[in-house]
């Protein structure tokens, strides 16, 4: 399979969408890599007015649009923390089933990761383990 992302900077109002394509080697390095300290350095040092996200890399996979998004943090407790947001495909019936069963694409959000874990996570995804993953997002 191969993945897009974006890019959050805390002192840029823009996304940055990034057209390359990358494996799933690739997602992994720049992962493990990303400058994720210095980024949370960068927003202690900007005025409260000035800072726009925190540090994000947000890949998609090409093929199916599932997507699986890294947002770093500081938590007093824990230092580096990250919240994971998966973004997949869920069935739902609406108007209680009147209309049948239609598929959309839904978010489900999770907080509080260490960088080892937010990493293995990653690696469910990038398995294309979506069961496994769903089941992780959403206990």
């Amino acid at each position: 399979m191969s993945y897009t992302y974006s890019i959050c900077y805390p002192d840029q109002e823009e996304i940055e969408f990034v057209s390359a394509v990358m494996s799933e080697d690739e997602v992994l390095r720049l992962a493990n890599e990303y400058p994720w300290e210095e980024q949370l350095d960068l927003i202690d040092s900007l005025p409260d007015g000035e800072i726009n996200y925190n540090p994000s890399l947000d890949f998609t996979c090409k093929e199916n649009k599932y997507s699986f998004c890294l947002t770093a943090n500081r938590s007093e407790k824990n230092g580096l923390e990250f919240s994971l947001w998966y973004n997949r495909k869920v069935k739902h019936k609406p108007l209680f089933g009147l209309l049948g069963e239609k598929t959309k694409m839904q978010v489900v959000d999770k907080w509080g990761f260490q960088k080892k874990d937010a990493i293995e996570y990653l690696k469910i995804f990038l398995d294309k383990d979506y069961k496994e993953l769903n089941a992780l997002m959403t206990i």
